[in-house]
């Protein structure tokens, strides 16, 4: 019974840290997506000016990501979120992509529960 509540608490922390590290890094895709926006703008200024709310819209959601992503960066190279399996910090300095294993103990958060 033990093992077992410890085996969901071990999965849900590992989901959780997957979804951190998910948002860690969608910086690559920010980064492509405002700069296909920028480029869309220069090559086509009258479907920018016809489509003005749909690139506003684009670019509040590229602001609240990019917020969230710099928090998520923050909290992962801080050492605030911990590793599921060995409770040290996941990694230990900034990383533009967050690896998947922990920098400690070489624990795995997309290989399957076991």
């Amino acid at each position: 019974m033990e093992r077992s509540d410890r085996l969901t608490q071990l999965v849900g922390r590992t989901r959780r840290l997957q979804s951190y590290r998910l948002l860690a890094n969608a910086a690559l895709v920010l980064l492509v997506v405002a700069l296909a926006a920028l480029v869309f703008r220069w090559v086509f200024p009258y479907f920018f000016s016809v489509l003005l709310w749909l690139w506003t819209a684009e670019a509040f959601l590229v602001l609240g990501l990019a917020i969230a992503w710099c928090l998520g960066s923050w909290a992962f190279a801080s050492g605030k979120i911990k590793c599921p399996a060995c409770q040290a910090p996941f990694t230990t300095r900034f990383h533009l992509w967050v690896p998947r294993a922990c920098q400690a103990c070489g624990y795995d958060i997309t290989a399957p529960a076991k």
